[in-house]
């Protein structure tokens, strides 16, 4: 297996490739597909991908208008492009919509129902998601009328409460916890690959 840091540079070079050949694909030519495109890298295969899709009619092609092409190029970088291969390299960028779910579980976890008061503490989650911890609790007070004295002991609270969660995000979005969690996956990779090595002997 490479390593990982090797890896990324070969990655975007291929995704590139890719962007271009989905895009012909979706237009009906699929003469760069086995090359840059994974997905229709079976050349044994008498369907293309577009035909085998349950979503997609038979026979499906866009208009090879050059604005077409370009606007779902651009649809598709945004996913597979270098910027977001950049933030997702190392396994480590969590999307705000990942955290929204986290927080919606933990507020209403499946195994309970909730059938008074749902929609709030779903609400309350995702502002909580939005504003942090400490903030959240402080708009949420003074939008019911009961503001939170300013310097009191649980202004005080609430703003160290504020300041270590957005202390902990800066921390897991620093360059020094990012390489050892890219190091940890690795030695892991490597432990997986030495126990399969086992098996098969």
């Amino acid at each position: 297996m490479l390593p990982l840091k090797d890896s990324i540079w070969t990655k975007k070079v291929h995704l590139l490739y890719a962007c271009y050949a989905i895009v012909s694909c979706y237009q009906g030519g699929h003469n760069v597909r086995t090359k840059y495109s994974v997905i229709c890298s079976n050349r044994n295969s008498l369907k293309t991908w577009t035909e085998k899709s349950p979503y997609l009619k038979n026979n499906f092609k866009l208009n090879k208008s050059e604005n077409t092409a370009a606007l779902l190029r651009e649809c598709v970088k945004y996913r597979l492009g270098p910027t977001i291969l950049n933030r997702t390299c190392k396994n480590t960028n969590t999307q705000r919509a990942e955290a929204t779910n986290r927080a919606i579980r933990a507020t209403v976890p499946s195994n309970v129902t909730f059938t008074r008061n749902y929609k709030g503490r779903v609400h309350t989650a995702i502002h909580n998601v939005n504003n942090g911890p400490g903030e959240s609790i402080v708009k949420l007070c003074k939008a019911a009328g009961v503001s939170i004295e300013q310097g009191s002991r649980a202004a005080r609270g609430l703003k160290n409460i504020q300041r270590h969660n957005e202390k902990h995000k800066l921390y897991k979005q620093s360059k020094r916890y990012t390489d050892q969690r890219c190091s940890k996956k690795q030695e892991l990779y490597e432990i997986y690959d030495e126990y399969q090595e086992k098996k098969r002997l």
